[in-house]
């Protein structure tokens, strides 16, 4: 509960932050009056055809830059973008979030207890070099992939395959669980059934490569992807943009329907937002607070736009390796210091707000969870005191509202790692304000996409981390084992970014793993989210609402709440027509003014 000196304070800042708002709003309306109306309806329509038709550029837009495209490694939302176009695995999920053959035949015929697959694989599958496909490049690939010398995020996914742990131990050459019996034929066999390995087998991480070309390239195959998709690398400008070209050769007649995909680099929320407006940008997904609450008011665009709560988790990582986060406790605090309902008024009311592991769009969330992470800021600081940095505070002087707060034993300033850019900036502030609230002074460290990954991937390396995780697969497996197992921590490319090892979570994620019957998985999920809430590697913010719009002429797009921006099956109703558009005749003064008072509220 909150003490009265607190709620003065917060009130006091409540009534200066509108002030404040009130005076900015004025200013940008003053600046509006110059700027051009702003269009309400789409640019462009289609021509009205019903059947999929082939050719056009579809264009899309990241704010950061691309780390890679190697399949076995580059596992992050940029580089997936271009990973589902070029690659492709035994089997995938289809829209419905079901598991559906593709370059295998059919679904793996499985034995009766539930320990050997056997994947018959299409025939008629190249590679975009020329070579054909065959059973031994799942094998290579697979073993590749498991490979400590891989070093490959996805490794633990396929940990119940027979012989893994022999493998990665560098006891055996090869991995005893896969078989290849004839050219087109596979078998792989686990040591202990697993609910979730068919999930597995449609990531990324068991998309089939040529073993020559690894051989080729070495380190930098990934800036010289081969894959068996639909689309393959035409031409990659460094930090600018990526573009990727109809494999010509490729086995489904008819598709792709697209000539090119192209993905604009480093381009901000704002800039992608007017090229959208103006038909440059065919898909957007994220938005600036500004952008998002006036285009939800233009009617025009509603029926091509769709908003679906993503199954994915954003907060603070803490280094469980590094001071002062070895102390539990300091973790504890610093979960119960963040402000959470603070963070969503600031992004238009965007967020779902979390304090646990498992986001609500899955049943293993415990709404009842006891000990889960919420805004309390006395706790906060009793958590700081049992671990030894007992939070001093000072009123800032006369007149001026506030206090400032130091952590005994933590007076330096502790690095905090975020992306580049507006939005990482946005975010890191947030959380640089709620943890001056117990004492510790954070320094925004922002760095470029693969920057980061390079280097929170590493051991005691990034002390504090803003990050997030999209689950891959529709199973808690895929959110909880990445991020807290013990053998996803690595030196290299680590996925448990807060180096966070514990015997008794890994056993029931284990457990959970292989457990057949349902509700049963449900509660040792439910477990681990118990377990996890009292260690608090990480701080848990909250699960984006996801707001995403297309052109009129965009056909065969589907959103999804678990994978991003897939654009493998769009095509274009081509050719597009121009159409005369209504205005917002107060021009862009509603647009610029509205978001100062809508990110507040």
């Amino acid at each position: 509960m909150a003490t009265p000196r607190a709620k003065k304070r917060r009130d006091t800042e409540s009534v200066l932050g509108l002030a404040s708002l009130a005076v900015l709003a004025a200013i940008v309306a003053v600046v509006a009056l110059f700027l051009p109306p702003m269009p309400t309806e789409p640019a462009f329509a289609g021509a009205g055809h019903e059947e999929p038709q082939r050719g056009g550029t579809f264009v899309a837009f990241h704010e950061s830059d691309v780390a890679g495209f190697d399949p076995l490694v580059d596992w992050n939302a940029i580089s997936n973008v271009g990973l589902k176009l070029m690659f492709e695995g035994l089997v995938e999920h289809d829209s419905d979030l079901n598991i559906v053959p593709r370059l295998a035949r059919e679904l793996p015929a499985m034995s009766d207890d539930g320990l050997v697959y056997t994947f018959r694989l299409r025939d008629d599958v190249r590679f975009h070099h020329g070579r054909a496909l065959v059973a031994d490049d799942v094998r290579w690939s697979l073993e590749h992939m498991m490979h400590p010398d891989t070093a490959s995020p996805g490794a633990t996914f396929f940990s119940l395959i027979d012989g893994f742990d022999d493998y990665r131990a560098r006891r055996a050459e090869h991995v005893r669980g896969i078989r290849v019996i004839d050219e087109h034929t596979i078998e792989i066999r686990l040591s202990r059934p697993d609910q979730a390995f068919l999930h597995s087998m449609a990531m990324c991480f068991a998309f089939p490569v040529p073993r020559e070309n690894y051989e080729r390239w070495g380190s930098e195959v990934g800036q010289h992807p081969v894959g068996t998709g639909a689309f393959e690398l035409e031409e990659w400008e460094a930090g600018v943009r990526v573009s990727f070209r109809r494999n010509d050769d490729f086995y489904r007649e008819g598709e792709p329907y697209l000539d090119r995909v192209v993905l604009e680099l480093n381009l901000g929320r704002g800039p992608a937002f007017m090229r959208f407006l103006a038909g440059d940008i065919d898909h957007i997904h994220r938005f600036t607070p500004t952008d998002y609450l006036w285009f939800r008011r233009q009617g025009a665009w509603q029926s091509h736009a769709v908003t679906n709560a993503q199954v994915d988790i954003w907060g603070i990582e803490m280094n469980t390796e590094l001071e002062p986060f070895t102390n539990r406790h300091v973790r504890r605090a610093v979960g119960f210091a963040m402000d959470r309902d603070r963070w969503n008024r600031q992004r238009a009311g965007r967020l779902r707000t979390i304090g646990q592991p498992i986001p609500e769009t899955l049943r293993a969330h415990d709404p009842n969870l006891p000990g889960a992470q919420v805004h309390d800021v006395a706790r906060a600081r009793e958590e700081m005191a049992l671990a030894g940095h007992p939070v001093r505070c000072t009123p800032r002087g006369e007149g001026v509202e506030g206090e400032d707060c130091v952590a005994e034993g933590l007076e330096e300033e502790l690095d905090l790692w975020i992306g580049e850019g507006p939005t990482g900036q946005a975010y890191g502030v947030l959380a640089q304000q709620d943890l001056a609230t117990i004492g510790i002074r954070a320094r925004l460290r922002p760095v470029s996409f693969p920057v980061y990954l390079e280097q929170t991937g590493r051991p005691r390396t990034a002390t504090m981390l803003f990050g997030g995780w999209s689950m891959d697969f529709p199973d808690p497996a895929s959110m909880l084992e990445p991020l807290y197992h013990s053998r996803s921590a690595s030196d290299t490319s680590s996925s448990n970014r807060a180096f966070y090892r514990n015997p008794e979570l890994d056993r029931v994620l284990d457990d959970a793993r292989v457990e057949r019957d349902p509700e049963r998985r449900i509660a040792l999920y439910r477990e681990a989210s118990r377990i996890l809430v009292d260690d608090s590697p990480w701080a848990w913010l909250f699960s984006n609402t996801k707001y995403e719009a297309w052109q009129p002429y965009v056909r065969g797009f589907r959103p999804n709440p678990v994978w991003d921006e897939m654009y493998r099956d769009v095509w274009l109703d081509l050719p597009r027509r121009r159409v005369a558009r209504a205005l917002d005749r107060a021009g862009a003064r509603s647009f610029a003014a509205l978001a100062p008072f809508g990110a507040a509220r």
